[in-house]
This record gives structure tokens, sequence and C-alpha cells, in this order.
């Protein structure tokens, strides 16, 4: 199992390039970098880190369309790809929580658009787009010049958003540890796949970890960054699925939905957090790692934690120590 790490755009984009640097000497296999119109640009970011980096895989987790159109998607993927041969992964995915909030922009139909941007991505990967979509086209487009095409890795976290993957992407980035969850989304994986006729979606899990000699202290600092992603908005039969207690869950996410994220954190359990990352000493921090693995998961991309760069560092170097050995 591939090990890769986050960094966080928060921070201006040379010293993310350093990060990136010393990420590759620790031994990590990737990062991965989110998109968000808050913090710096990705794809500038990316492009100082290739060229800072000689072997460390770089993609995204994720983009979406609808910040940067799949034509733009599909011209970004192929600079990268020519700024660091083989080493760039398009991860997609249809939006962010800014997006209504903030931006006003509505999901409609998610499986939909983001087949649409598939289509688009892939066609102008490999020459000529002839899509006319619902929410997207690109028809009669074209690059103005040729590279490899990237592997592409959709964020899928409903059975449906994960059959399109299994059918279509090379991989998939989802959150959630419990092996109820880890069976849900190879069963869903393997229905796509039924309809392709080569390759395979690779299952790349997405997790946030606190490392501390003390696991208690570990939690706490755990606990509060696992909130959306415990009780934000997805489908109550997932609930379950992660392995959570339904009793549990529905106060934190009313809390939630009140915009009161300090008060909802405040209710998360111990439980509700390790559902979604590991806390504790590097060493069990690796065990649990180590359990991803041998449930067939293909690449982890964790997020740590640390308040500022020497914590984080301190982290990175702990991990490795632990886990690249």
């Amino acid at each position: 199992m591939r090990v890769s790490v986050t960094v966080r755009l928060d921070q201006p984009i040379t010293e993310a390039a350093d990060r990136a640097a010393r990420i590759e000497d620790l031994g990590f296999s990737g990062v991965w970098l989110a998109d968000h119109y808050f913090h710096r640009d990705a794809a500038a970011a990316l492009a100082l880190m290739a060229a800072r980096t000689e072997r460390l895989v770089l993609g995204t987790a994720v983009v979406s369309p609808f910040l940067r159109h799949p034509a733009l998607l599909a011209s970004m993927a192929a600079t990268l790809q020519e700024i660091a041969p083989g080493r760039f992964i398009l991860g997609m995915g249809a939006g962010g929580y800014e997006f209504s909030s903030e931006l006003g922009i509505a999901m409609k139909r998610p499986l939909r658009l983001t087949a649409e941007a598939v289509d688009i991505v892939r066609a102008l990967a490999t020459g000529r787009s002839e899509v006319v979509g619902e929410t997207f086209s690109a028809n009669g487009s074209q690059l103005r010049w040729t590279a490899p095409p990237s592997p592409l890795y959709l964020a899928a976290r409903g059975p449906k958003m994960l059959q399109l993957a299994g059918r279509v992407a090379d991989g998939v980035i989802t959150h959630g540890l419990a092996p109820s969850h880890l069976q849900f989304v190879k069963d869903n994986l393997a229905l796509g796949a039924a309809e392709r006729t080569q390759g395979r979606s690779e299952v790349c899990l997405m997790l946030d970890a606190e490392i501390h000699p003390d696991r208690s202290t570990a939690l706490a600092a755990l606990r509060p960054r696992c909130v959306t992603m415990a009780a934000g908005s997805y489908a109550e039969e997932l609930i379950g699925v992660y392995g959570l207690d339904a009793a549990e869950v529905q106060p934190v996410r009313a809390t939630l939905r009140t915009g009161d994220r300090a008060a909802a954190a405040a209710q998360m359990t111990d439980t509700m957090a390790e559902a979604f990352g590991l806390a504790g000493p590097a060493e069990h921090v690796a065990d649990g790692l180590q359990a991803l693995a041998d449930q067939g998961v293909d690449e982890v991309i964790v997020s740590l934690g640390g308040t500022d760069a020497s914590e984080v560092d301190s982290q990175l170097t702990q991990l490795a120590k632990a886990v690249l050995r």
C-alpha cells in the first residue's frame, strides 16, 4: 500500500513546495492537494512541487469541474504531465461545502455532471471532444499539444458515484476506515467494473491523523477535525456503513446544521472520530494503516495534524519512521 500525505495550501506555495521536497526525502509515495478558491492555487503549487521533486507522485484531492471547466482540467493535467511525466493524477469531485453556501452553485445531478466531466477530460486527453452535456460541453474542442493521459480518480461516497468510479475511473478517493465501509466501497466498485473491459479502479482512502505519545491528547485533537466527515451531509443509510450509531451521530449533525461547528465538535465521540482518522503514538497509527493495507486499500492519503510548521514536520518524521521502515 502506498502512503501519501496532504499539504495544506494555507501557506505560501513556495513553502508548500519546500514541504513536498521534504516529504519526498522522507520516502512517502505522493502529495495530494485540495483545490479551494480560498487557499493558494493548487495548479500553481503542483507545478512548483513538480519542479522541486523527482519521483513524488502529485495529485489533486480533489478539483471540481465547477471551479475549473473540464476542458481546463484536461489542459491542467496535460501541462502537469509535461512538467512531471508520469507523476500526476487528476482527482476530481463534484464540489465542496463552500459551493452552495458561498458561491451560489447548486449541486444538481452530481452523478450526471461528473460523468460528463470525465467524458470531456478523457476525450481531450487523447484527441477531440464532441461532448454535449446537460451541464458541461466541449463540442469540437481539442488541445493544441499532446501529453500522455493522466490517471483519473473520482471522489465518491454514495453507491452510485462509487459505481461510476468503478466503471470509468482509475481510482476512487473516499473516506471511512470501518471494515464495513471498505467492503461497501469494494462491492460498489465491482458493480461498476462489470461494465468495463480493462483496468480497475484503485481504492485511495483519505484520513486524518494526529500523532502524539498520549492517545487521549491525540484523540482530543482529532475529534474536531472529523466533524464534517462524521456529521456532515450524507445519506443516513451510510451511518451504519461507517460503523457509527445513528443515535450518536444525529445530535451532532443537528448542531452542525445550525452553523455552530465548535459546539458540534464538543459533541464528537472518540468512536466517531476514529471512523475517519487515526490518533495516538506513531506506532499505533502505523498499525492502523497496516490494517487498511491488509483489507486491500491501494493507497492512503494522510492529513496530519500540527498547529505550526515544526509540529507538522515532527508528525511527518514520526510517521515516516514508523511506516516507511
